[in-house]
């Protein structure tokens, strides 16, 4: 059973979309008992980094997913719900993350002057290494992206895959079953339809 976190803040509903369009089975998740029986869990995006540790703190979800990283049970973070899964980010302040990927989050506006920032719209993925996520997809295939904070001092060996806005950004990390997407698959139509799949029945 697919447990889909929803904390009030979120791209839920278009992720729900999304999960039907593929004829997924699913389960809402709002508190730590609702993740009885779930066997593989996404988080959406979109929101503020604070607020949204705050919420799986006081639903007790944090807990939750880091013991189902130890267990081993996949996981798929999407934007906000990717970052909460790193070391820190500087968005509206000094705020700690789960810590089961090292990296820290920056404005983007610390990358180059020569860019837009919120980064709004479709990039492509350069893969840099072989991951099931992206099964049946191109490389280089676009998706939708819609943030203002990349991932800066990473582990190299979590890269996946990155994107380039002015300069190379982080798109896709791995760890273990942990995978994390900067963009949104749930927006990104036939290919990001193909990677929630591919999430569903290969990860």
């Amino acid at each position: 059973m697919i447990g889909l976190v929803n904390i009030g803040i979120g791209n839920y509903n278009s992720l729900i979309s999304a999960l039907k369009k593929i004829n997924v089975t699913f389960k809402i998740c709002e508190v730590a008992n609702d993740f009885e029986n779930v066997d593989k869990i996404i988080i959406p995006g979109v929101g503020a980094f604070g607020e949204f540790i705050e919420k799986l703190k006081t639903r007790k979800i944090d807990k939750v997913i880091k013991d189902s990283f130890a267990k081993n049970i996949p996981i798929l973070g999407i934007c906000v719900g990717m970052q909460i899964m790193f070391s820190k980010s500087y968005e509206q302040g000094n705020h700690n993350g789960l810590d089961i990927i090292s990296g820290n989050f920056r404005s983007l506006n610390t990358l180059t002057k020569d860019i837009i920032v919120p980064h709004v719209g479709w990039n492509d993925c350069k893969i840099l290494k072989k991951t099931e996520l992206f099964y049946g997809i191109k490389n280089y295939s676009d998706f939708y992206f819609n943030h203002s904070y990349f991932l800066d001092k990473f582990e190299n060996q979590d890269l996946i895959a990155s994107t380039n806005y002015g300069k190379k950004i982080p798109s896709i990390l791995q760890k273990k079953k942990l995978y994390t997407v900067q963009f949104h698959p749930e927006k990104s139509q036939v290919n990001g339809l193909k990677l929630l799949k591919n999430f569903i029945e290969r990860c």
